[in-house]
């Protein structure tokens, strides 16, 4: 109830009048009573929101999805609650030791061992110098339904090396199947490792493959089965590891991806000739945008694109329109040519 002010009343010398203070704590006090409360800008954001900043931010950092997600429950209650299951978002696996500890904890919560399912959306796991992929099966079919990303690959490749997939048999849904895999990179995977891996995606979603020293060098023969395979999403091939631009498996893969946009090989300077008739032949789809070739070359050599050996490959690219990308490497640096 507001206070009443009488002015002009008077007791000898003294006076009723307000102090400057005292008017200024009753403004403040009226203007409290009809301001409407304003929640946190934390809690005024939704849930659907925050979860997609909150995957922002695990994708754009370099540790595991828990480490980011503690940080961020840190600013509040609703950031908190909303992060909740996003822990396992992205989990990388360099060691045997990191294996048992993941897959301990998943073990030992109670969703999933209700669900038998991991939602892990990002996975990477290189192998340690034993060679073998210790208890990644395993995993895989914990998490294979939710997958959306997956990096595999072997750190050393001396000796005898154990496959993690069996043959490919296209004529039937393998045990391991990823109905949600979108991006797949392998490196140095056996040819019959990554053909199983392949047949083992849904084509549907399939977007992006990368190959680093898939032991693309052997001119493995692809089954006559496997060549009626499309996979019309898949838009970016990148393969690494200086394979022959005739090799059976590079051909596939190109035939595979009818709508293919990017293709990024990686060569020799003496294979230049033979790659640039490959790119102007038939097994190149024609949606084809961005070819991106690296060149390696010796240590006193030059490269340019006026050399003998690279200018037919950039007229060709300037009559198809292509957008060049040419990078040379030497041991002392790289350039590109765009």
């Amino acid at each position: 109830m507001f206070r009443e002010l009488t002015v002009g009343l008077t007791v000898g010398k003294a006076s009723t009048q307000p102090k400057a203070k005292d008017t200024k704590r009753d403004n403040r006090f009226r203007y409290s009573l009809f301001k409407k409360p304003t929640l946190p800008h934390n809690d005024v954001l939704p849930p659907e929101i925050l979860i997609e900043i909150f995957n922002a931010a695990i994708l754009n950092v370099g540790e595991p999805a828990y480490k980011t997600m503690a940080n961020l429950s840190l600013v509040c209650r609703s950031w908190r609650e909303a992060g909740r299951g996003l822990e396992l978002y992205k989990v990388p696996v360099t060691s045997s030791k990191q294996m048992d500890a993941l897959l301990g904890r998943i073990h030992t919560t109670p969703l999933i061992q209700e669900r038998n399912r991991a939602a892990i959306q990002v996975l990477s796991v290189q192998t340690n110098y034993r060679k073998n992929f210790y208890r990644l099966p395993e995993l895989l079919e914990l998490c294979r339904t939710s997958l959306r990303v997956l990096y595999l690959g072997r750190l050393s490749t001396q000796g005898p090396i154990a496959e993690l997939l069996q043959d490919a048999k296209p004529e039937a849904r393998p045990a391991l199947y990823f109905p949600n895999l979108t991006f797949l990179s392998l490196s140095r995977f056996t040819p019959r490792e990554l053909i199983s891996f392949i047949t083992s995606v849904d084509p549907l979603k399939l977007e992006h493959l990368e190959l680093h020293d898939t032991f693309l060098w052997f001119d493995y023969l692809v089954p006559d089965k496997l060549t009626t395979l499309r996979f019309p999403r898949l838009k970016e091939l990148v393969v690494y590891g200086y394979p022959r631009p005739t090799n059976p498996t590079v051909g596939w893969l190109c035939q595979i991806a009818p709508n293919l946009e990017m293709l990024e090989l990686s060569i020799w300077r003496e294979r230049l000739p033979v790659l640039t008739e490959f790119l102007a032949s038939d097994r190149i789809p024609k949606t084809l945008q961005r070819p991106r070739i690296s060149v390696r070359i010796g240590k006193y050599e030059d490269l340019d694109p006026e050399s003998p050996d690279l200018a037919p490959l950039v007229q060709l690219i300037k009559e198809r329109g292509w957008k060049q990308w040419i990078c040379v490497h030497m041991s002392c640096g790289s350039w590109v040519y765009e």
